[in-house]
């Protein structure tokens, strides 16, 4: 992916398919639909690669959020693996270690792969309130934030679902409620919060992080 003024959507579709395949229902269009959103407010410029790597990381911050919601949601839990990820986005170890800061402890990593999850894990951390305050500007509140991400549960000709036909209103989501729905809310309304999970154990990267000068 080479540097652009910002990263678009098209640039980011092939991966988008690789890194949003959670449900099959409405997730990309989300996905794209967000992408616009955080673009219009100056969160995809890429001027430079290091800029690129600061949007790719918000794009990987995406996925991570919308994975996390589903667990929420409808407890679907696919795991990430950002280590893969970083491939599709061709991510460079000297650029992350630059983001990431100098003696940033990487606690758990036994392996140069590893070490690349949790530099990943720690910078999409931070962008994590970034996106939240992005969205909720763009939406008007964390509702409406919630009722966007819930939509892509829905599926052509479904009940309900999203054919133009008595598909549920926004106030009727968010009346509606359901364990697995208040869970999901509180979810968005707290900002995005990362769900602890296992370490995924990366299967594509061949990245070495040495450059990143961390000692494991």
């Amino acid at each position: 992916m080479s540097s652009a003024k910002s990263i678009t959507w098209d640039q980011l579709e092939v991966a988008a398919e690789e890194l949003f395949r959670v449900l099959g229902a409405s997730e990309m269009e989300w996905a794209r639909q967000t992408w616009k959103l955080l673009a219009e407010r100056g969160l995809t410029a890429a001027p430079n690669e290091l800029a690129r790597h600061r949007a790719a990381i918000r794009f990987l911050t995406l996925a991570l959020i919308y994975h996390d919601f589903c667990y929420h949601a409808w407890k679907k839990d696919v795991p990430p693996h950002l280590a893969d990820w970083a491939y599709y986005l061709e991510l460079q170890p000297l650029r992350i270690g630059q983001l990431l800061g100098p003696e940033v402890p990487l606690s758990g990593a036994a392996s140069d792969a590893e070490a690349l999850e949790a530099a990943l894990a720690e910078l999409t951390r931070r962008e994590r309130p970034v996106l939240f305050r992005a969205m909720v500007d763009a939406l008007g509140s964390p509702s409406r934030v919630f009722v966007a991400l819930w939509r892509t549960g829905e599926r052509p000709g479904a009940p309900g679902g999203g054919n133009g036909n008595g598909r549920a209103s926004d106030e009727a989501i968010l009346n509606d409620l359901s364990f697995e729905k208040i869970d999901a809310f509180e979810f968005v309304s707290k900002g995005f919060p990362p769900r602890p999970r296992r370490q995924a154990r990366p299967t594509q990267t061949t990245l070495d992080l040495g450059d990143l000068g961390i000692t494991l």
